[in-house]
């Protein structure tokens, strides 16, 4: 599903990378976390992978293809079958909840009956389906993001990228969001999640990759805080 071959990436000539020789492999179906400070190249990476950057080195392969190569049309092709969920809901305030949701299947040209069936099929396992035709501005911000997650998983993605989804939102938005994550993995979507919500990996926990000072290390998600609020000790935990 997700194949990264010595990649590394930076900015700026001369610079230190961002992100410094990495490979791993996520195969499909799996959930994988990404992990590390703030800053230690967590956006970055999942930039790559969703094909908003290219890489200054190395390989990426995306659902069998090398992305390091392909056309932009091949690029757009890949993009629709990827979900991406962002730190910050990227809603459009002036159509509702359900509009919002729609969108994709839309763009796929969808017909009207078969969009209806999906998006209130979706809202209603968010327990949101009575604020479908709501503005997504007299939401709350849990209740944003769980709309922002409904409609990058609407069109049903092979890949479902999420970028800290819960970093500002309560702990029963964050469970609703990773129940639906948890169910769609079940049915066999590739998950990669990043996160440094320590409830979050205690509660939910899933194999690991964590950054730090540029490289990977694969760790299962229960020993990410192995000292208490510190992230001295990982190294001998890979």
């Amino acid at each position: 599903m997700l194949y990264f071959d010595q990649v590394t990436l930076t900015y700026k000539e001369n610079d230190s990378p961002v992100l410094d020789n990495i490979s791993f492999r996520i195969a499909r179906g799996e959930f994988r976390y990404l992990t590390g400070r703030n800053g230690a190249g967590k956006s970055s990476l999942m930039s790559l992978v969703a094909m908003a950057t290219q890489p200054s080195r190395g390989q990426i392969r995306l659902i069998g293809q090398d992305v390091t190569r392909c056309a932009r049309h091949q690029r757009q092709a890949l993009r629709r079958k990827m979900g991406v969920l962002f730190q910050e809901p990227r809603l459009i305030d002036h159509i509702s909840v359900f509009d919002n949701v729609a969108l994709p299947l839309r763009l796929c040209h969808i017909s009207e009956q078969n969009i209806h069936t999906s998006v209130i099929e979706l809202l209603k396992w968010l327990d949101l389906d009575h604020k479908a035709y709501d503005l997504p501005t007299a939401l709350s911000g849990g209740e944003r993001q769980a709309v922002s997650l409904a409609r990058g998983v609407v069109h049903r993605p092979l890949l479902i990228l999420a970028d800290e989804p819960t970093a500002h939102i309560d702990n029963e938005s964050s469970k609703r969001i990773l129940r639906l994550l948890s169910e769609l993995n079940k049915l066999g979507t590739t998950v990669m999640m990043a996160t440094h919500d320590r409830w979050i990996l205690e509660s939910w926990p899933r194999p690991a990759l964590h950054l730090e000072g540029g490289k990977i290390m694969q760790i299962p998600s229960r020993e990410v805080f192995a000292a208490p609020d510190s992230y001295d000790n990982l190294s001998s935990a890979a």
